[in-house]
């Protein structure tokens, strides 16, 4: 199965980091922590990386992933078109 890679620059949300940071959070997930009575808790909420196999970070800016997820990363991208310029392309072959 074929690989997809998207390389995308949030240059125009330095203006709308709101916008910016739910994307990444979104893309690559957080963690969160709150006090409690007996201390500390954190919790991960997993991102789209996390989620599905075969998707990967591999540079700023640039992931891979596994052509069966290839449409709900298009969701996503399209979701923040308006803060993101990208590019996607078809890997056909890892040298």
């Amino acid at each position: 199965m074929g690989k997809i890679l998207y390389i995308y620059d949030c240059k125009h949300a330095r203006r709308s980091n709101a916008r910016r940071v739910a994307f990444t959070k979104e893309l690559y997930g957080f963690t969160y922590s709150w006090k409690t009575k007996t201390g500390l808790k954190e919790k991960r909420k997993l991102g789209l990386l996390d989620e599905y196999i075969g998707a990967e970070a591999i540079a700023d800016s640039a992931i891979l992933v596994s052509e069966e997820h290839k449409m709900i990363f298009d969701d996503l991208f399209r979701s923040y078109g308006d803060i993101l310029t990208y590019k996607v392309f078809s890997v056909e072959e890892e040298l």
